[in-house]
This record gives structure tokens, sequence and C-alpha cells, in this order.
């Protein structure tokens, strides 16, 4: 059975128009999503990545804009709705769950009253059916006696649980698409793995599909099934997670494997930083956005955008070191089967 598309990017481009100049953030970025999917977007802070979850929500702040590209969800284009259209869709089709909760959240209201409010803006509920709808939101996920915390400010809320809120009020109109912004950077270790597990169930409960980014690719490990390597504005590697761990074709990829920390080592090695700094897209190179930092690096990366190669049906990478011509390069990213923590 063909798997469902529901969302599909084609050649996004987003820029900035800053007084020094045209900032091209988005340089042309296509990926699908399927039904009841969860991929992951990963790369470091400039690659892309929430540039492209904004634009995808048309959320973009003055100077941003789409200048270029499709954003189709469920058919329909998004770069082409008006503001009134998107906010039928916002929070209800498609929602967000943003880096740090305590940003997203109003101080003075209560943690039910904000959840009530999408719920009575997008589904035909009473304000006692919402604040119903909004106890079971909250118990659903795993906060202790929503009954009693549905009438606490977001001061009274842990850091884990200001996030697990933030989840309930993006589930509470049950979205196909749940885009989650960096959601668990300003959490500890341990809250960190309890909100991935429970978006890992959610999904399973309903169904919906997840849209994760983040800088680091332990994360998505579990979660996801799908990764997308972004970097300098482009997709630098896709692949099944399986491909990216343990197959990976971009140098780009390479180095942030060999960044994550490695519990089985027991601390005696030294993380392998990716030396230099992300290009500036004010001035976007003619070649290769990584070339500069990658030690493989050979004349055609510097003048020539590399074309996407077909590892195989699933994977693509945009790597000159794929082509026929180019010399073999084997790498030892250090990931072994079974240890992706």
């Amino acid at each position: 059975m063909k798997n469902e598309k529901l969302l599909e990017v084609k050649d996004l481009k987003t820029s900035f128009f800053t007084h020094v100049g045209e900032v091209k953030a988005i340089r042309g970025v296509s990926f699908n999503l399927d039904k009841g999917e969860a991929i992951g977007i990963v790369g470091e802070s400039g690659s892309g990545k929430s540039v492209t979850s904004l634009s995808v929500m048309r959320l973009l702040q003055f100077p941003g804009k789409i200048v270029g590209g499709e954003i189709l969800f469920r058919g329909q284009d998004l770069a082409k709705k008006s503001e009134k259209e998107m906010q039928a869709i916002r929070g209800n089709e498609i929602a967000m769950i943003f880096q740090d909760p305590m940003t997203s959240l109003n101080p003075v209201y209560t943690i039910g009253n904000q959840i009530m409010e999408a719920i009575i803006r997008h589904q035909d509920l009473s304000k006692s059916q919402a604040k119903e709808k909004a106890i079971e939101m909250l118990r659903l996920v795993g906060i202790p006696s929503p009954e009693k915390r549905v009438d606490n400010y977001p001061h009274e809320f842990s850091g884990g649980m200001r996030q697990r809120a933030m989840i309930a009020m993006a589930l509470s109109c049950e979205p196909s698409l749940l885009i989650a912004d960096e959601p668990t950077t300003a959490l500890d270790v341990t809250i960190q793995a309890q909100i991935l597990e429970l978006m890992k169930d959610l999904k399973e409960k309903i169904n919906t599909s997840i849209i994760l980014i983040t800088h680091d690719l332990g994360v998505v490990a579990d979660v996801c099934s799908r990764i997308i390597v972004m970097y300098g504005g482009l997709i630098m590697e896709e692949g099944a997670t399986e491909d990216i761990f343990y197959n990976p074709k971009h140098p780009y990829t390479w180095g942030l494997l060999k960044s994550i920390p490695r519990l089985d080592l027991g601390g005696k090695k030294r993380l392998i930083p990716i030396e230099g700094t992300p290009p500036d897209l004010l001035k976007p190179p003619k070649g290769c956005p990584f070339a500069a930092r990658c030690p493989y690096a050979m004349k055609v990366c510097m003048e020539h955008i590399p074309p996407y190669y077909s590892v195989d049906e699933k994977h693509r990478s945009m790597c000159w070191l794929l082509d026929e011509r180019a010399p073999r390069v084997e790498v030892d990213t250090g990931v072994q089967r079974g240890r992706t923590e």
C-alpha cells in the first residue's frame, strides 16, 4: 500500500531582506512527509532548520519572506494562502512546539485557559467542554492531578511540565502535523528522554505526523524513521535513520556523528569538533556550502554545488565524493549498531 503524502516541500527558498542585503537562509529545499511518519531535521545553528519550519507554518517575521517554491499540505500550497486562511490551519491542522515554553506560554493566564483558547477557536465546543478536553490533554501528556493543575499558572510548573503543557496545547485540536522545534534543548537529560518517549507514544496513539528539529543527532535516533541533514540553507543528506547512522555519505554527517558524546568510551576519548564556521548566507559560496570546512574538499567542491546522488531508493547525498570519478573515501564515524545513544 502506497503511503499517503501529507506534506510536500518543493524547492523552497526563504530570504531575509536586511539593511546589509539579502540573507539567503533557505536555498532550494525539497522533502516529503507521509501521514503518520516522524522525520528529523538536524544541523548546526544557522543551517536553516528553524527557518524551514517557520516557512511551513507561515510564521516568518519581517524581514523574512518566502521567495520561491511550494509548500503543499494535503495538496494545497500554504505559500499562497492568506493570513486569515493560515489562522484556520495553524493550531488546528498544523501545530508547533517551540524551544522555550516560557516564551510561548502567557504568564498571566492559567495553563487551562491557554489550552482552552485553541480548542474554543477551532472546535465547536462550549467553555465547560473545552475545559474537560484541556484536562484530558494534560492527562494524556502525563501531568499528574490534571483536574487541579489545569488551574495553575506557568510559573507553578517545572520546565519539563511546561514543555508537556505546550505539547498538550499543540495536540488539543488533534493536528495532522506536529512541528517540534528543539523541544528538549532547555531540559535536563532525564526530562529530555521523557519528552521524547512521550512524543513517540503520542505518534503511535493519535497517528500525528511529526517534524522534529534539533542540532542533536542522538535526539532523533529513537523517534524518527527518516533524517534530513541541513547545512548552509540546503539539504546535505537525507535517508532512513539506519542509513544516516550506519552508512552516512556526506562529510558533514560524518562530522556530526563524530561529535556525539559516547557513553561506551567511558569519557576516555575527546569529542571531535567540526573545524571552521558556517558560511555567510549574505554571500553564499559558489560551490558546496561545506567545502571550506571539509577535509576531503576537491577543486570542484569550491566551484560547483553538487547534484544529489542516490545511494539507494530513500537515501540521497549532495556530495561530489559520490561521483564515480572521485577518489574513494572511507570514514569510521565510531557509531556501531545498537550504540546510537
